[in-house]
């Protein structure tokens, strides 16, 4: 009964703000790392070389290309999951005019999911 009720959760999405594949990056010192995807709650990125450890804080900018054009962003983060050359990070601040307008793109780019 309970593997019947856990796959029934598995396969919805369990994010609190959804995902969207990206072509940008992340730079994290004088470090460049491939964005692979990103929300409004935070980033994936690939490359990652084992600088950062889960739970650390650290500042990033963020270069993401659009159909739109080109959005860019400084941030602090925690890093919330490292597997192998992959990294996840949560952002825990970012300029309020940023937000604003990484909010409205998201809200462009998930209408109809």
């Amino acid at each position: 009964m309970w593997s019947a009720i856990k796959a029934s959760f598995s396969s919805k999405e369990m994010r609190a703000a959804p995902r969207v594949h990206a072509v940008g990056s992340v730079r994290v010192d004088s470090q460049t790392y491939p964005l692979e995807n990103w929300s409004t709650n935070g980033v994936l990125i690939n490359g990652h070389d084992g600088r950062l450890a889960k739970g650390q804080k650290f500042k990033l900018s963020v270069e993401v290309t659009t159909e739109q054009g080109l959005i860019e962003f400084n941030a602090e983060a925690i890093v919330t999951r490292v597997a192998g050359d992959k990294l996840a990070a949560q952002f825990f601040m970012i300029e309020k005019h940023k937000k604003k307008a990484i909010m409205e793109y998201f809200t462009r780019a998930t209408r109809g999911r």
